[in-house]
């Protein structure tokens, strides 16, 4: 079963939840929140299955000559071949949660929470040793480039919270939970050769040497899409609280909320060195490319207001 089935299966308990909670005792709450959320920052790293510009028959008409260039395995792409890093971003937080008091001191419930993170930054592509590749090909690629926009992480959890009172008013509160999430990311890339044919260095030594720099100068790989991927999420919480009269409750909380690794793959280039994602003219030796994330986290400040229902 998919994390989003989990996600609808889950909102879908909270909304079938809810009527039969408001015909039960005072021991039931819905607490809607709002805030904000701040990360950290974010490393990507990436990887694709192409060969090296000269095995590309676009490029090289003379490809089957050299070695390598026709070995049947490419494998899937080194997911580590490149690595890109982001400052911290932030923005948006909502949710609402549909609870119960267990107990003076425990509360179980479910929670809704939706954070839009932007931040509309761009990355030099650097190799795994940290060089940028603008750097290490030096005048032949004067662009290696990946940016990103706004993170959107839609999740369902289920929290448990202890509350220690500080007087009749106030107390405060610590709780965990877990869960699923969906995480969507915009990403963009490109890599762009220099329209200098002599700083092609890529063709040196090649016996159609003018032909290959010709043809690679001045090419670009880019793609624009959305990543998308699924998984297990965390967070941990603590804040106050206030009562304000009997049946409302105004909590001020802090939380950081993880999501496991993050890996999408099987993306086509929307161009590959200026022609489609694939290395031969006959449609054959398609070319995808992969992104990972060690995890997606942030920090979030909300304020919610717990409402019993009687």
């Amino acid at each position: 079963m998919s994390a989003w089935r989990h996600i609808r299966l889950a909102a879908g308990a909270f909304a079938l939840a809810l009527p039969c909670a408001a015909a039960a005792d005072a021991d039931w709450y819905v607490a809607p929140l709002l805030g904000g959320n701040l990360d950290t920052g974010l490393s990507l790293r990436g990887g694709d299955n192409d060969r090296a510009s000269r095995c590309d028959e676009f490029v090289n008409p003379e490809f089957a000559a050299l070695p390598g260039c026709t070995d049947p395995d490419r494998g899937i792409g080194a997911v580590d071949a490149w690595k890109s890093e982001f400052d911290s971003g932030g923005g948006a937080l909502f949710g609402a949660a549909l609870g119960r008091h267990l107990g003076q001191r425990v509360r179980l419930e479910i929670e809704y929470i939706y954070a839009d993170t932007t931040y509309d930054q761009a990355s030099p592509i650097l190799d795994p040793s940290g060089v940028p590749f603008t750097e290490s090909f030096g005048p032949e690629l004067p662009v290696a480039q990946e940016r990103i926009g706004a993170l959107s992480t839609q999740s369902v959890f289920l929290n448990l919270h202890l509350d220690h009172p500080l007087s009749q008013r106030v107390a405060l509160h610590a709780g965990f939970g877990a869960g699923f999430s969906r995480n969507r990311l915009d990403y963009s890339v490109i890599w762009a050769r220099s329209l200098d044919p002599a700083t092609i260095q890529t063709a040196v030594g090649l016996p159609n040497e003018a032909q290959v720099r010709a043809n690679l100068a001045g090419t670009v790989s880019s793609d624009v899409s959305t990543l998308r991927d699924d998984g297990f999420g965390y967070q941990c919480m603590a804040g106050v609280s206030r009562v304000l009269t009997p049946a409302l409750t105004l909590d001020l909380q802090l939380r950081w909320t993880r999501a496991g690794g993050f890996e999408d793959a099987g993306h086509a280039y929307d161009r590959l060195r200026s022609h489609a994602s694939n290395l031969r003219r006959d449609g054959s030796e398609p070319v995808t490319y992969r992104v990972s994330a060690g995890g997606l986290g942030f920090w979030g400040l909300s304020l919610g207001l717990r409402y019993a229902l009687r």
